[in-house]
């Protein structure tokens, strides 16, 4: 459980995937499979993190108008991926969970990764760049927003995909990254609520053979949580020059991988 919450605490905000580390993860402990109300449930410590991390940020000037605004954009941002994910859960969990798809998902967005980051090297924009997520414009709000619909293919990661499709609209690297963490907050609480509603916290713990429900859901939570904020601040110190390239690099890494190992 530890080992799963830290796996999870980590490839969930990066974009990298956490379904495939899961599913390799799942191959070393020699699980079939792992719960995906489980894995919901592990959401909670994730987005505690992001709003520890950026609750600065995020609640500073909370009463001005600019503030509620930005909040609207995030919110309006949520709606696509939350209707697509509504409509086409059972079509995505019984035809798109497949090692190929998870495996060629990595791959092909790993290498869109790499030509974006060096593109953008390349070229010289006339058009500054918004450094500031509270200074996105409504149209960018909500083409990152739309954005995250392609991430409910296995293996895409919504971090992933969301990044690019902010610097593609005109974002420096970070902030769309930035934004991307942001928008994580009504997307894995509102997953975290369903399972409320549909698993009690209790019931699931008990179904993984935890006799303690208590000491389970203090695993999965802190575990998450603090592995979310180191990797959050890890992001934050490092030199981002080249970031794009390296998690491009690591995912087509860990595609092959998939493919090596499950076929």
């Amino acid at each position: 459980m530890l080992v799963i919450g830290i796996v999870q605490g980590i490839t969930e905000l990066l974009p990298i995937s956490s379904t495939g580390h899961i599913l390799i993860l799942g191959k070393i402990l020699d699980m079939e499979t792992i719960p995906s109300s489980l894995l919901v449930l592990f959401h909670l410590g994730t987005t505690v993190a992001v709003l520890l991390f950026y609750g600065k940020k995020l609640f500073k000037n909370f009463l001005k108008k600019e503030k509620w605004t930005f909040y609207l954009k995030v919110l309006v941002a949520t709606i696509p991926a939350a209707l697509a994910g509504l409509l086409l859960d059972d079509f995505i969990s019984k035809k798109l969970r497949s090692i190929w798809i998870i495996a060629l998902s990595l791959i092909v967005w790993g290498v869109v990764m790499i030509v974006l980051e060096k593109r953008k090297k390349g070229e010289k924009s006339e058009k500054q760049e918004v450094s500031d997520i509270e200074k996105i414009t409504w149209k960018q709000a909500i083409l990152i927003g739309c954005s995250q619909v392609i991430a409910l293919i296995p293996g895409t990661s919504r971090s992933g995909i969301t990044t690019i499709a902010g610097i593609l609209s005109g974002l420096e690297k970070y902030v769309a990254l930035e934004f991307s963490f942001v928008l994580s907050i009504p997307i894995l609480l509102g997953a975290f609520l369903l399972l409320l509603r549909e698993h009690p916290i209790k019931e699931t713990i008990l179904a993984t053979g935890i006799s303690s429900p208590i000491l389970g859901f203090a695993t999965i939570f802190f575990s998450t949580l603090i592995f979310g904020l180191l990797t959050l601040l890890l992001l934050k110190k490092v030199k981002r020059k080249n970031w794009l390239t390296v998690f491009g690099i690591y995912r087509i890494i860990l595609g092959i991988l998939l493919l090596i190992i499950f076929y």
